[in-house]
């Protein structure tokens, strides 16, 4: 069998971290819907397979779920004006086959309200079902763990995490680009103003879209790694997001690129799927830069250390 070069490995770890931010857009999307009263069960739906099985802790009072729509009825039924927060702390991926993973996540959740008050250490085994047609991959088993109770205060994560699905979830497209714009078109706000690197600023959807083609024009795959993500939420529902992305890439034609850039970022709640781009404007601490294969996964690897 042939060893695989630097850049065989380089296409599989971008292909890998692609698939990462995929999973963690269903992850973020996943705990909003238990963050706030005014969640939507299509959009929640749509986030599991028909025959979902869910798996409470054994020392939980509530039992098993088996099927989708048994989910959703349940989900209709939690506590109304309870708060919960789910700060995600780790995510670890592993394929089991072409189209499915499974996939370990840890965070803190914390629950004040009416009905209960208190924190805890919780793991989630998933197991993930890609299906060709659909960009995110669907959770089919949700097994749920209480690894340890924590006294720390309550502290909401609503906007963290409706952020984060929408970072998550425009650097999945970005990174492999679709035929198509069209899926930005529910991505961007009617006041949309997009400052890119090259001082360029992008009103329209139709500007976007172009843009969009060009970017998959030149890049076959790439990757986006956040370092220091910091967000800070509005009152008004405008949240705002300063963060690095330290990117590698492979062009169309094999040549492997890397790059860091600032970004600044304002996304609007308007309560739909996922929160709309108002504002962003990017600057380039790292131009795009031709390197070898070696030298681009030496990118890659520091990169994920320093997230």
């Amino acid at each position: 069998m042939t060893e695989p070069t630097a850049l065989d490995t380089l296409r599989a770890a971008l292909t890998a971290d692609s698939y990462e931010h995929r999973a963690l857009t269903a992850v973020h999307r996943w705990y909003t819907a238990y963050e706030t009263d005014r969640r939507n069960l299509d959009h929640q739906g749509e986030l599991i397979t028909e025959d979902f099985v869910m798996h409470r802790p054994p020392e939980g009072a509530l039992p098993d779920v088996q099927g989708r729509q048994a989910y959703l009825d349940g989900l209709a039924e939690v506590y109304p004006g309870q708060s919960n927060a789910h700060h995600l702390r780790s995510i670890a991926i592993e394929h089991t086959g072409p189209d499915t993973a499974q996939v370990t996540v840890t965070h803190d959740f914390e629950t004040a309200g009416p009905h209960m008050n208190g924190a805890a250490l919780l793991r989630y085994d998933l197991q993930l079902v890609q299906h060709p047609a659909e960009h995110l991959p669907r959770i089919s088993t949700l097994a749920e763990q209480i690894l340890s109770y924590q006294d720390r205060p309550f502290a909401d994560a609503l906007a963290e995490n409706r952020v984060l699905a929408f970072v998550h979830y425009w650097l999945s497209l970005l990174e492999q680009p679709a035929d198509s714009a069209e899926v930005l078109r529910e991505l961007l706000h009617p006041e949309l103003a997009m400052t890119l690197s090259d001082g360029r600023v992008l009103h329209t959807f139709g500007e976007v879209a172009a843009w969009y083609a060009q970017a998959g024009e030149l890049v076959d795959l790439s990757t986006h790694h956040l370092i220091h993500p910091q967000i800070t939420p509005g009152e008004d529902g405008d949240h705002r997001l300063t963060v690095e992305f330290a990117w590698e890439g492979i062009t169309r034609t094999g040549q492997p690129m890397t790059a860091r850039t600032r970004h600044d970022w304002t996304l609007t709640d308007t309560g739909e799927r996922y929160l709309r781009l108002k504002r962003f404007h990017v600057t380039a601490l790292e131009p795009f830069t031709p390197v070898t294969a070696e030298d681009a996964l030496a990118h890659h690897d520091a990169a994920r250390r320093s997230n």
